[in-house]
């Protein structure tokens, strides 16, 4: 999608204020703590309500200002031919918003609605002040939903989980044509409270010396598990695990036998396999999901870990069982 030429200028102006992205690795009970928000704060606020919190960009009239700038790059997790609608709450703090060029300040129990074809930035600032905030968002797609957690201080910018809902039934109920109303934004939001997001466990793959292993291989591989499908910078794994790069990629190799990225490739393969055998989510988007920008990278690893094409497996009449011992030591790309 083409962002407009001022939205465009509010990025480059907020290049050099951009806040470091901090990946928050969270126990099993996230996905429950972020059902209870919706079922205790965000639904009941939608009950009393209605829609006249939730934000329209439409409702946005302040011009572009040489004072607003971005402290964290928005990044959609999967391509917008894939999006029916965006939703996100603020759940504590303020927020700056940036909409398409203009901006709008939000206090907290606030939202916004939008459609696919708009450019939200939720993390902008007004001059020198970076504004608390926690927001949870909903990422309505044609094969369900993506959900995640942020918060935002004037150090850095918090990232949770990626949550997967994999739901036919719910893009549905939002592409009917229609601007979403209190009805069905209330439907769309208890269908999900109601949902089991798509969770691999990995514990198949994991080495069965673990409880042996040293604390720092033992942390890097939680660190791998939780955050298979996010983009990952060995520097970040080892200040994660409190040594130093080099120290890392020895102990790991030594006590798994691959690399931390071999190993990444491993999750991400094993994930990929349970999307293409398990739902109808097209290939191309499965590889997104998995952690790949780009398919030619997710489709060589997927040869080379199984031996066949990703498009092969949908056609395939009778799929094998997943074999763990076909993977290969190979790093993503």
């Amino acid at each position: 999608m083409k962002v407009s030429a001022s939205c465009s200028k509010l990025e480059t102006r907020g290049v050099t204020n951009l806040l470091p992205n901090v990946l928050l690795i969270s126990g099993q009970d996230e996905w429950t703590k972020i059902t209870e928000v919706i079922e205790h704060i965000v639904l009941p606020q939608l009950e009393v309500n209605g829609t006249s919190f939730l934000l329209r960009p439409e409702a946005i009239s302040s011009p572009p200002s040489q004072e607003v700038v971005l402290v964290v790059k928005h990044q959609t997790p999967v391509s917008r031919k894939y999006v029916v609608t965006q939703m996100a709450f603020l759940l504590k703090g303020q927020a700056v918003v940036l909409v398409e060029g203009k901006h709008k300040v939000l206090k907290a129990l606030a939202g916004i609605l939008a459609p696919k074809e708009f450019q939200i930035d939720l993390h902008g600032k007004v001059g020198n002040q970076t504004p608390y905030s926690e927001w949870l968002t909903f990422i309505v797609t044609t094969f369900g939903a993506i959900v995640t957690q942020c918060r935002l201080t004037p150090q850095a910018h918090y990232e949770g989980n990626c949550y997967l809902i994999v739901h036919e039934g719910l893009p549905e109920l939002l592409m009917k044509g229609e601007q979403p109303n209190k009805v069905t934004i209330m439907a769309v939001l208890g269908l999900l409270a109601r949902a089991r997001p798509f969770l691999p466990t990995f514990w198949e793959l994991l080495p069965v010396s673990f409880v042996e292993m040293p604390p720092a291989v033992r942390q890097a591989l939680q660190f791998l598990h939780n955050s298979y499908n996010r983009p990952l910078r060995l520097s970040e794994l080892a200040k994660w695990c409190h040594v130093n790069h080099a120290h890392l990629c020895r102990l790991f190799q030594q006590w798994v036998g691959i690399s931390p990225l071999a190993y990444l490739a491993k999750l991400r393969m094993s994930a990929a396999w349970k999307l293409l055998t398990e739902t109808k989510i097209p290939p191309t988007l499965v590889a997104s999901l998995v952690g790949y920008s780009k398919w030619s990278q997710f489709s060589q690893q997927f040869m080379r870990t199984f031996g066949m094409k990703p498009t092969q497996v949908r056609k395939s009449v009778v799929l094998e069982p997943l074999k763990f011992g076909d993977f290969r030591d190979t790093v993503p790309n």
